[in-house]
C-alpha cells in the first residue's frame, strides 16, 4: 500500500504600483493533496483500538488576495489587508477488522463514525500594522492587528455541524532600550460566537478571552544575554466542542515561563570563526483541560492539568574555511494531573532528543553535510519505548555560472544503515533508507 499520486499546485501573483511603488497586491491560489493509510481514527490516541483505523484522504484548496501600503518616509505605516478563503475536504474509510467492537451491538455506530467524511470552509479577513517610532530613548516597533474569522463545519456522521465566527485584536510592542534591553509586552483580546446546524446542539454559544505576555533580554557588551518571559493564553471553544455544553462554556487554559542565556562571538579559536550557543529551560501549565478526554461523547474531563519542563539547547560553529558544526537538544519531562489529584506521567511527553550536523562549504557552490538523528529510550508509566540513531546525508550543489546557474540541487539520503525503529508516540515503525533529489530554479 505504498503507491500513491499526490498533485498539488502553487499559483502567486504580484502587481506594484503606487507613488514611489509603495503598494502592492499580492493574489495565491494553492491545491494540495495527502493521503494517510492505515492510521487509527482517533488520532490523540484516547480511545485505544476502539474505533479503529481509517483510510485518510484531505484535499485543501486556498485563495488569498493580499494588499500591502508602506508609503516611503512613513515609518508608522506598513499596513497590509488580507482576505483568504480555505476549503478542507476530508474523505475516511474504515479499514476491517481494526476495531475491538467489531462484532458487538456498536458496531454499526463505528462504521457511521469512521467512514464520515468531513468538509471545513473558514474565511479570513485580517489588517495588520507595523510603526516604528521613538519615545525618548526607546526605540518601538509595534505591531498591531484585528483579525475576522468565519469558520464553517458541514454535518457528519461523527460531528454536529456548525459556524464559528470569530474577533480578536492584538498588539505586540517591541521596545528597544539602547543597545542591552528589548521589553516585548503582548496582548490578545478574542471573542467568539459558535452556532450548531443539527439539535440537541443547535444552540448559540458565546465565549470571550483576554491574554497576554511579556518577553525582557538583556544583551551584554560582550556577546552574552539573558532572556526571560511569562505567557498566559486561553483557547477558546472549538466547532469540535458542540456535542458537550460543558466544554462549550469553558477555555482551555495555560501559562508559560522561560528563562535562559546566550552567547554569540567572533574569532573565539581562530580567525575568522563563528560561535553560537543558546540555553532555555522552560515550564508550562495546562488546565481546564478540554483537548485530551475519554469516553463516548467526551463527557468531562479526565485530566485537571497538564504540566510540562524541560530544556532546550542549541549550539553552532562554524570557521572560514567552510566547516561548520550545528547540534540541538532537548531534554523534558511531563506530568498529568486527574481529577482526583492522582499525578502520573503525562502519556504524550515527547523522548529526549538530540540533533547533531558537521558539514563543509565550498564557497556558494557545494555543501556537504552528515546529521545524526537520536531519541533516547522513554518509560511514560511503565511503558517503554527503545531509543534510537539514524543518520542521515546531503549534498546541497549550486551551479554559479552556465546553463544551471541558479538551479538548486540537492540529493539526500535519509536513514542511511536502513535502521528498524518506531519513534516515541508513534504505533508503527518509521520509512527505512529514503533518498530524496531536488531540483529547482530561480529565475
Amino acid at each position: 500500500n505504498s503507491a500513491f499520486t499526490l498533485p498539488s499546485g502553487l499559483l502567486k501573483a504580484k502587481y506594484t504600483f503606487g507613488e514611489n511603488r509603495d503598494q502592492s497586491l499580492t493574489f495565491s491560489l494553492t491545491n494540495t493533496t495527502s493521503s494517510e493509510r492505515d492510521v487509527p481514527y482517533d488520532t490523540f490516541a484516547t480511545t485505544t483500538d476502539m474505533f479503529g483505523n481509517v483510510d485518510r484522504d484531505i484535499t485543501s484548496r486556498a485563495a488569498t488576495l493580499t494588499y500591502n501600503f508602506n508609503p516611503e518616509g512613513n515609518n508608522l505605516v506598513d499596513l497590509d489587508v488580507q482576505l483568504s478563503y480555505a476549503d478542507q475536504q476530508i474523505d475516511q474509510t474504515y479499514i476491517a477488522g481494526s476495531s475491538s467492537l467489531e462484532g458487538t451491538p456498536q458496531e454499526g455506530q463505528v462504521l457511521a463514525l469512521t467512514n464520515a467524511d468531513h468538509r471545513y470552509e473558514t474565511t479570513k479577513l485580517s489588517f495588520k500594522n507595523t510603526s516604528l517610532f521613538d519615545t525618548g530613548n526607546v526605540s518601538h516597533e509595534l505591531r498591531t492587528g484585528l483579525e475576522l474569522i468565519r469558520k464553517k463545519r458541514l454535518d457528519a456522521n461523527s460531528a454536529t455541524g456548525g459556524v464559528d465566527n470569530r474577533i480578536a485584536v492584538y498588539a505586540v510592542d517591541d521596545m528597544r532600550i539602547g543597545n542591552a534591553w528589548t521589553i516585548t509586552p503582548a496582548l490578545r483580546y478574542e471573542t467568539s460566537e459558535i452556532t450548531g446546524s443539527t439539535a440537541p446542539n443547535d444552540g448559540v454559544y458565546d465565549n470571550d478571552a483576554l491574554m497576554g505576555g511579556l518577553s525582557v533580554r538583556y544583551a551584554f557588551d560582550n556577546g552574552f544575554a539573558v532572556f526571560g518571559s511569562g505567557a498566559y493564553t486561553e483557547s477558546l471553544p472549538i466547532l469540535d466542542d458542540l456535542n458537550n455544553a460543558t466544554f462549550m462554556a469553558m477555555a482551555e487554559k495555560s501559562k508559560t515561563y522561560e528563562l535562559g542565556a546566550s552567547y554569540d562571538g567572533v574569532d573565539m579559536f581562530r580567525s575568522g570563526d563563528s560561535f553560537a550557543i543558546k540555553a532555555n529551560l522552560y515550564k508550562t501549565e495546562l488546565y481546564d483541560v478540554t483537548s485530551y478526554t475519554t469516553g463516548v461523547g467526551r463527557p468531562a474531563p479526565n485530566l485537571a492539568s497538564v504540566d510540562t519542563e524541560g530544556l532546550e539547547l542549541e549550539a553552532s560553529y562554524a570557521m572560514e574555511s567552510g566547516l561548520y558544526l550545528d547540534m540541538n537538544a532537548n531534554i523534558t519531562d511531563g506530568t498529568q494531573t486527574a481529577p482526583d489529584d492522582t499525578v502520573s506521567d503525562w502519556k504524550n511527553t515527547a523522548a529526549d532528543s538530540l540533533r547533531f550536523t558537521v558539514g563543509k562549504k565550498f564557497g556558494e557552490e557545494l555543501d556537504v553535510s552528515w546529521e545524526v538523528v537520536a531519541n533516547a529510550s522513554t518509560d511514560v508509566s511503565g511503558t517503554e519505548t527503545p531509543g534510537f540513531g539514524i543518520h542521515n546525508l546531503r549534498a546541497t550543489y549550486i551551479p554559479q555560472q552556465g546553463v544551471l546557474k541558479d538551479t538548486q540541487i540537492r540529493v539526500g539520503l535519509e536513514n542511511v544503515f536502513d535502521r528498524d525503529y518506531t519513534p516515541h508516540l508513534s504505533t508503527r515503525s518509521a520509512p527505512g533508507r529514503n533518498l530524496k533529489l531536488t531540483l529547482s530554479r530561480t529565475f
